[in-house]
């Protein structure tokens, strides 16, 4: 997160910590190909309330994925039955979906997302795969959310439901919202955010250890 092997911007870029004069890390990841909400933060234990999945911390996510999205067969996917992954079985809670079939905003927002990728990505691979289909005519955009923050978890649950996922942005964690920040902008938390914040941190709750913790002998 804070460094890349490739040479490529980091959030150490940013600066925040010498822009606001304070030790800041910032509170879980997003993947290279994800955009959206990432909060920072210099108290470690709000850090891990904020990331523990026993604390049940909401996660807020809207993902782009090409065909349309049966919504009663995807809501028992996420919500009754779980979606099965290599880390388990994943439920996560159906918020919305809409359906985009206008020729002209399939392909402007399909140009969108291409022009958003990463530099080094290979869009003519990721064609080939069959995502960013040059004949797509139909596109849906799914609102979920999740309490856990494994790696790459809501692409992986989407696409075991057959929804392979070409574009996804967070927008909520906990009450902080996106909002209307801009790539690489940040503010402060509003008065109410950081009320929240600071009652996580002080929550006596323990946080139980994971089930895959080795124990020494």
């Amino acid at each position: 997160v804070m460094h890349d092997p490739k040479g490529r911007p980091t959030l150490a870029d940013i600066g925040l910590s010498t822009t606001l004069g304070k030790q800041l890390h910032p509170v879980g990841r997003l993947d290279y190909d994800t955009s959206g909400l990432l909060l920072f933060s210099s108290d470690g234990k709000l850090t891990q309330k904020l990331l523990h999945p026993t604390q049940g911390i909401e996660k807020e996510y809207v993902a782009l994925v090409e065909g349309r999205v049966d919504r009663p067969t995807l809501q028992e996917q996420l919500e009754v039955l779980g979606v099965k992954t290599t880390e388990g079985t994943h439920t996560a809670q159906l918020l919305q979906v809409e359906h985009i079939d206008s020729p002209e905003k399939v392909t402007t927002t399909l140009q969108n997302v291409r022009d958003n990728l990463p530099k080094d990505y290979n869009v003519t691979n990721l064609e080939e795969k069959g995502f960013l289909h040059p004949n797509c005519t139909e596109i849906t955009e799914v609102r979920l959310v999740v309490n856990e923050g494994k790696h790459r978890m809501v692409r992986r649950v989407l696409a075991n439901c057959g929804h392979p996922v070409i574009e996804l942005r967070r927008e909520r964690h906990g009450t902080i919202q996106l909002g209307d920040l801009e790539q690489g902008e940040f503010r402060h938390l509003e008065p109410d955010e950081l009320e929240w914040a600071t009652q996580l941190s002080k929550d006596r709750t323990k946080i139980k250890p994971s089930s895959k913790t080795n124990k020494k002998k």
